[in-house]
């Protein structure tokens, strides 16, 4: 379910972390019902709606869409076009009559999402450019000494290794639309890869995948020493050429298995079996104009070296793959068990176990969001703490996901390195922001400008308490009694309605959690006041 939905939102060009966006499904407290969908939609600021209806008005629904099915909570088809709903006929008679639709965003309101997206984006540029690099650097030799033969081989055993590496990520999980576009055209299934790259199928107990990339990756770097070292040519080549020889069983297998066995054909497949079929065209070729691929042309040291080389890159394709396994299958227990600690149930229950403070607002404090939101927090930090830094981060994230679920107040600590900066700071916010009509997201500008500056001189200059401010004073003066009161020993630290905040929590975790806990705090509020006496 994770996939389809990252797939679904990258398709209406939505720009998201697919990790991120499988992660956080998987640990959603409802997963894999539609709500948990329709939660982490809304915690990324994307408008969607859920309605129910028949089957004949589907293919009248403007495309893209999902659509749950009955048959397993977890199972939800996406469908694209109209040729989706003719693939999926079968599918279909187990749809659960619910339609979930969604709008295109430029940008989501999830920082972690946005800063991951750029990342990765910036992550498969590189790649590129170093691809696009190591290609030029094999091709200059052959600017001076063309071989045809050579040339042709390089080519295409670079596409082999850009096509081995789609089939590899595919394997992995790791989706790229562009490959999904090539590999399912058609109406029907028979197009699509997956039924063939799902198969159980190796050869020596090496998967379909990994040996197409190990091969190719080998021929490569082969071909990229013959250019280093000439004297080794004629003993290398001949070695792919034995080899390219070797793959002719292989590709026939391929075809029968195709067509007979499976009766899908995959594209990416075919072009594997396209491109050792060129290849061993274009060994043939030279053989026949002249080309001694002889077994006694080869040395022992060339077929030593060849032979180290393709068990180090076999090795390392394997290794690599074990340490993806690996990390996901940790994701997925990380995940299990971020169901069960996100769990609104759990959460308040251990909340309700921790101190409880004296968390009566103070006159005109510091506070940002509706006073009356179900989740009040108190955010207690030291204005040159880094972990307060980041941690202010993420409560502006909650307040501007949900503004009306949360409210924060702000108090701080006397900082040691600069006892005028709390004085500064809360100074200015009563003398400029306090009882505008966009307090809060003044006082949030604020946070992130002293955050920004870090500094107390360049803050002043920036924001200058023009006037002395009984008010501020008193506000200041009550902070550090109240913290004095309640113990803070450390910062950053945060109360949830009157409680502090579980060890076992941070302050993101309430990312997940603030539409459950806040359904469940005002039904909890709605029982109480029925409960009491007229």
């Amino acid at each position: 379910m994770e996939k389809v939905v990252s797939d679904f939102l990258r398709f209406i060009k939505i720009p998201v972390s697919e990790k991120y966006v499988r992660k956080i499904i998987a640990s959603h407290p409802d997963f894999p019902s539609l709500l948990s969908i329709s939660d982490i939609l809304h915690r990324f600021g994307i408008d969607h709606a859920v309605g129910r209806i028949e089957m004949e008005a589907l293919a009248e629904l403007p495309y893209p869409y999902l659509l749950p099915l009955n048959k397993g909570r977890s199972d939800i088809l996406l469908i694209k076009s109209k040729q989706d709903l003719v693939k999926h006929k079968i599918d279909l008679e187990q749809w659960s009559g619910i339609v979930l639709q969604a709008e295109p965003l430029k940008k989501t309101i999830n920082k972690t999402n946005h800063e991951l997206f750029l990342k990765e984006r910036r992550s498969r540029q590189y790649a590129s450019a170093l691809l696009a690099l190591l290609a030029i650097l094999l091709l200059i030799p052959f600017v001076g000494s063309f071989s045809w033969i050579a040339f042709t081989l390089l080519i295409t055993s670079l596409a082999g290794a850009v096509v081995g590496y789609f089939i590899f990520a595919k394997e992995m999980g790791v989706t790229y639309t562009v490959v999904d576009a090539f590999c399912n055209p058609g109406k029907t299934a028979v197009n699509s890869c997956d039924t063939l790259l799902k198969a159980d199928i190796s050869l020596l107990g090496i998967k379909f995948s990994d040996a197409v990339l190990t091969y190719f990756i080998f021929q490569v770097l082969a071909l990229g020493f013959v250019q280093a070292l000439p004297q080794a040519t004629i003993g290398f080549i001949t070695v792919l050429a034995w080899l390219s020889v070797l793959t002719l069983p292989i590709m026939l297998f391929s075809l029968y298995y195709q067509y007979f066995v499976a009766k899908a054909w995959c594209r990416l497949c075919l072009m594997v079996v396209g491109i050792l079929a060129i290849q061993l065209f274009v060994f043939a070729m030279g053989y026949f104009n002249g080309c001694a691929y002889l077994p006694g042309n080869v040395s022992y040291a060339s077929a030593l070296v060849l032979a180290v080389l393709f068990a180090v890159i076999g090795l390392t394709v394997l290794l690599i793959k074990s340490m993806i396994e690996h990390g996901n299958q940790l994701s997925a227990v990380g995940a299990h068990g971020n169901r069960v600690k996100h769990d609104a149930r759990v959460f308040s229950y251990l909340l309700e176990q921790q101190k409880k403070i004296d968390d009566r607002p103070f006159e005109k404090e510091m506070r940002v969001g509706s006073p009356d939101a179900p989740i009040q927090i108190i955010m207690v930090s030291n204005l040159y703490c880094n972990p307060c830094k980041l941690k202010h981060a993420v409560v502006d994230q909650l307040l501007a996901m949900y503004p009306d679920k949360v409210s924060v107040v702000f108090r701080f600590v006397r900082s040691g390195k600069d006892v005028a900066s709390v004085g500064q700071l809360v100074g200015y916010w009563h003398q400029a922001i306090q009882g505008k009509e966009d307090e809060s997201q003044q006082t949030v500008d604020l946070m992130h400008d002293w955050f920004d500056l870090w500094d107390i001189e360049k803050f002043m200059k920036k924001y200058p308490v023009k006037a002395v401010d009984t008010r501020g004073a008193k506000l200041e003066a009550q902070q550090y009694a109240w913290i004095e009161a309640v113990g803070i020993r450390q910062t950053p630290t945060f109360f949830i309605n009157g409680y502090e905040l579980p060890k076992e929590y941070v302050i993101d975790d309430l990312l997940v959690m603030v539409l459950s806990l806040s359904d469940s705090i005002e039904k909890s509020t709605e029982k109480e006041m029925i409960l009491q006496p007229l």
